[in-house]
């Protein structure tokens, strides 16, 4: 175990100086102690091999943290259309993992994660998508409340590949989220979707990068999520549109519901632009539960608890949805019930 005073999730291009939101100063530790992740499901078309790495990929969190990672890895590569892989890393104790997922030439990779356990968390991912290929990928992090929790994605997506992440945010105490996505090659795509529940005095950082240098790439950030009583979130999204990306598409979209009092929320849409026949598009709504709906279900004998619960697991479904893995998926769900949030029944 050791303790750092490092930064992360920096933005590419340094532009809230007075406001302190360009990146975020981390005081804790980066455990040395190696997760290894119980396999729930692999397929006979996937190829799990133990100590060996991509190199080449770039990570948002900011390369301090790539350069203290250590310990075993595990690569998954994938050459057919391959039916879905599930991880669970138990990282009780303090403990970090790194995962590396290749997807090769016109085949199919997807996987789901599942971060558990109590203790500070660090879990590093690297992804490369051949020519064609499309890399499904489901992280699930439900971590103690009381851990930090370091979350590290990086992609590069060559020409006609698809990478497809879905990412949901349910534990920690202060968690760093970072996704690095550089779609180099013609008619590549990232789509992604995170949903996000912080709880009274817990914190959410999270900076999406996406590069822009293939013709007619195109992106697509959504994130929804509930801020509760005195908590704070930061959402740092860049789309970067490099020259010579002609005809790429790029768009992020945050959609944010607040429940009790004192959260501090910060947005940052960021779009970089050095090339004319492009779009970018950015947006974010932020409000409280309508007085009437609370009205019309308190009418219903639902509590006002109950009803804030009921409109913020609907947020969560619909980002849960998108989990490729059925039983994944159901974990998911289980993970946002009444009985979970230990809540009222209406």
């Amino acid at each position: 175990m050791t303790n750092e005073n490092i930064i992360l999730n920096p933005l590419p291009v340094k532009t809230w100086n007075s406001l302190k939101m360009n990146e975020v100063s981390y005081s804790g530790e980066i455990p040395e102690e190696a997760c290894t992740p119980e396999i729930k499901k692999l397929s006979d078309e996937l190829k799990l091999t133990r100590n060996e790495t991509l190199s080449g990929i770039r990570s948002a969190a900011g390369d301090k943290l790539s350069d203290l990672m250590q310990g075993e890895s595990i690569l998954i590569e994938s050459d057919s259309e391959a039916s879905s892989a599930v991880l669970s890393y138990d990282f009780t104790g303090s403990r970090s993992a790194r995962l590396f997922l290749h997807a090769k030439e016109n085949s199919r990779l997807p996987v789901s994660v599942v971060m558990t356990g109590d203790g500070t968390a660090v879990l590093e991912i690297k992804i490369l998508a051949e020519a064609g290929s499309t890399v499904d990928l489901s992280v699930i992090q439900n971590v103690g409340c009381e851990s930090d929790v370091i979350t590290d994605i990086g992609c590069i997506c060559e020409s006609n590949a698809t990478f497809n992440l879905t990412k949901l945010e349910l534990g920690g105490r202060n968690e760093y989220v970072a996704v690095s996505v550089d779609l180099s090659g013609e008619h590549s795509s990232f789509s992604a979707n995170s949903g996000y529940r912080v709880k009274t005095n817990q914190s959410l950082d999270m900076n999406y990068v996406v590069r822009h240098t293939g013709r007619k790439t195109e992106s697509n950030i959504f994130a929804s999520g509930i801020l509760e009583n005195d908590s704070t979130k930061v959402f740092r999204g860049t789309i970067d549109l490099i020259k010579g990306c002609a005809g790429a598409k790029g768009t992020e979209n945050e959609d944010i519901l607040l429940l009790g009092d004192n959260q501090v929320n910060q947005t940052i849409p960021l779009i970089l632009c050095n090339e004319e026949d492009v779009e970018g598009n950015h947006g974010a709504s932020i409000g409280r539960l309508d007085d009437n709906i609370i009205f019309y279900l308190g009418s219903r004998g639902i509590s006002a608890k109950a009803a804030e619960d009921i409109i913020a697991h609907a947020k969560l479904d619909a980002i849960i949805s998108h989990i490729q893995d059925e039983d994944a998926k159901a974990f998911a769900h289980s993970l946002i019930s009444p009985e979970a949030d230990g809540g009222e029944d209406a």
